[in-house]
């Protein structure tokens, strides 16, 4: 995972630990997302019993337009 995915993983932690819906959906926007992405991604973040920095990292890097994974496994 690269450090853009991760810094968007804590700030979407930290949003949703606020209960801030309209700031998690403002910073998607601000992350380029296209609607239905982040239509998608709410769904999904709503659904996760623990929203971790992870969690979350992993979802947005298989919304992501690369085809690749950008972990490694090193």
């Amino acid at each position: 995972m690269n450090a853009l995915v991760e810094f968007e993983a804590r700030k979407l932690v930290d949003l949703l630990g606020r209960g801030d819906l309209l700031s998690v959906q403002m910073f998607m926007d601000s992350m380029s997302m296209p609607f239905d992405v982040q239509d998608k991604l709410l769904n999904e973040l709503a659904s996760l019993k623990n929203p971790d920095q992870n969690a979350i990292a992993a979802l947005i890097e298989s919304h992501g337009n690369s085809l690749l994974s950008e972990y490694l496994g090193y």
